[in-house]
């Protein structure tokens, strides 16, 4: 009789990686694995950091190229309904359901088309990091990283956004390995991407870190409102009433019409208990409409006090000297 063969989580991922990769070097689509090995094969022992879900990055030009690459071979929507034409939210989610129990979520794909804390046109910011890309392999299939600069950049702009223990850890072992050339680097690289205020942000999220900023021409960077509420975990509120300031009037009310009244998709997708028919859904929008009303006084607080932390750090600038 045969015996299963026990795989590890890591090697399943592993091989996740590597399909996604073959899959879009065949439909002639760039892609850059970002996060997850990228890091864990760099700053860790093989093993000793966990990574799974798979993060690309492609041309924003080839999203929606990449995602119909990935589902013609198989893969779904995440959340169903949440894709291009209802979201403009930095990557889309997919899923690819175990063949044993399709009920069971197998793995995810975060198809990204920018990485946020990167100001530059996306479009060009992606073809700089095309160009720095670096030859790997996964799963014996030959795949592209970002260059260990960018590596670096991505890591400190992820934990300027998501803090948690596992990002903080990179970080604090990115700080532990890196020296002052190499600092100049990824500083001279997020000064290209526009990327300096969510770097110090990030950065400064550890003490450590904390010590590269003041040793370096990122001391005289401010950390923008937007970054300092992100850093700080604000309410979505605040960040949408901050992204605001920063629009056209016009492009204004497109954000507000959007941010009131988005797609039942983007409900469903933040709030499960919305999940069913309508009464459900009706439920969902009602919720939204009452944490945001909640929220909206602490917000504009927020927003006022991260704009007079702006003015107090980094020199007034967000370029080195």
């Amino acid at each position: 009789m045969d015996e299963a063969v026990e795989v590890s989580a890591e090697a399943w991922s592993e091989l996740l990686h590597a399909e996604v990769g073959w899959l879009l070097a065949t439909a002639g689509i760039p892609a850059l694995h970002i996060k997850g090995p990228s890091v864990a094969l760099w700053l860790y022992d093989r093993g000793e950091r966990e990574w799974g879900d798979v993060d690309i990055l492609v041309p924003p030009s080839r999203m929606q190229d990449a995602l119909d690459a990935l589902m013609a071979a198989g893969f779904t929507e995440r959340f169903a309904g949440v894709n291009r034409r209802t979201s403009t939210d930095h990557a889309i989610t997919l899923m690819q359901a175990d063949e044993r129990d399709p009920s069971r979520l197998a793995g995810e794909i975060d198809v990204h088309d920018r990485f946020v804390g990167i100001d530059l046109d996306a479009e060009r910011a992606f073809a700089e990091l095309w160009r720095r890309r670096e030859p790997d392999q996964l799963g014996h299939v030959d795949v592209w990283f970002p260059d260990v600069p960018t590596r670096a950049l991505l890591i400190a702009l992820n934990v300027a956004r998501t803090d948690s223990p596992k990002s903080r850890e990179d970080l604090s072992r990115l700080v532990a390995s890196a020296e002052d050339r190499d600092w100049e680097n990824l500083i001279a690289l997020a000064e290209r991407l526009r990327a300096l205020p969510a770097l110090r942000a990030g950065l400064e999220v550890v003490a450590a870190g904390q010590e590269v900023v003041a040793r370096t021409a990122l001391r005289n960077v401010a950390v923008s409102p937007e970054w300092s509420l992100r850093r700080a975990g604000a309410h979505r509120t605040a960040l949408r009433l901050e992204e605001l300031s920063r629009l056209s009037w016009r492009d204004r009310v497109f954000a507000i019409a959007r941010w009131i009244l988005p797609a039942p998709a983007i409900i469903r997708m933040r709030d499960p208990a919305a999940s069913g028919g309508l009464r459900p859904l009706v439920g969902g929008y009602a919720r939204r409409y009452r944490d945001g009303a909640r929220s909206l006084v602490p917000s504009i607080r927020a927003v006022v006090a991260a704009r007079r932390r702006s003015e107090n750090l980094g020199g007034g600038t967000d370029r080195p000297t």
